[in-house]
């Protein structure tokens, strides 16, 4: 199986109604392969290069894809759940110029230390993760779920967070002045880091 998805010795191009498990392909390279409705469970991508792949409706669960690359791919519903997804550029890979809904989602998934700067993420689900250091300056997270989850060091700067939903998130630091949050749900005391960034005096009357 190996073989067959590494891009020197690979013969099959395209994948449809797969369940891949427990596969190792730590530092290697898929290139140009087309994975549709496809299940990964409990494998290993950590550093592998994916080269111009397309996946469309696939899940990946329990996956470690950390330090992935993604230049010329397209995700299109793609889902990750139980996942490490680290240090990851995302803006690397190709996105609609128009797209009404995001293309990817979280659930449970360790983020850090990866980039979203700019991209088109309306609708997009960050569901109970670590997303520490991820940078989404830019980005448009209108109406985007991401309650539970733990923005730690995260940048939100000129963002679109139009009814995104912040529902029991931490840590998370916006910037006012910049960012648009109209209509967007955020939970006491939480809510009280908003005003982290204004040029305010904060008093602790205790």
């Amino acid at each position: 199986m190996i073989d067959e998805l590494c891009a020197e010795n690979g013969k099959h191009k395209e994948y449809f109604d797969r369940i891949f498990e427990a596969l190792d392909l730590s530092q290697e390279t898929i290139s140009t392969k087309i994975f549709e409705n496809c299940r990964f469970i409990n494998c290993k991508f950590n550093e592998v290069d994916f080269q111009q792949c397309r996946l469309c409706d696939c899940r990946f669960e329990g996956c470690n894809l950390g330090l992935i690359k993604v230049k010329g791919c397209s995700f299109s519903n793609v889902t990750f759940i139980n996942s490490k997804v680290t240090g990851i550029n995302w803006t690397e890979a190709v996105w609609p110029r128009i797209s009404l809904i995001s293309s990817i989602y979280f659930d449970k998934c360790d983020m850090s230390h990866s980039t979203f700067f700019g991209l088109y993420l309306q609708e997009i689900s960050i569901i109970e993760c670590r997303v520490h250091n991820v940078d989404f300056r830019e980005a448009n997270l209108t109406k985007a779920n991401l309650t539970h989850s733990d923005f730690s060091e995260s940048l939100f700067i000129n963002s679109n967070l139009t009814e995104a939903d912040f529902t029991f998130a931490d840590n998370y630091r916006i910037d006012l002045l910049t960012s648009n949050i109209t209509k967007a749900k955020f939970i006491l005391p939480e809510a009280v880091s908003l005003l982290y960034g204004l040029d305010i005096e904060l008093i602790d009357p205790t």
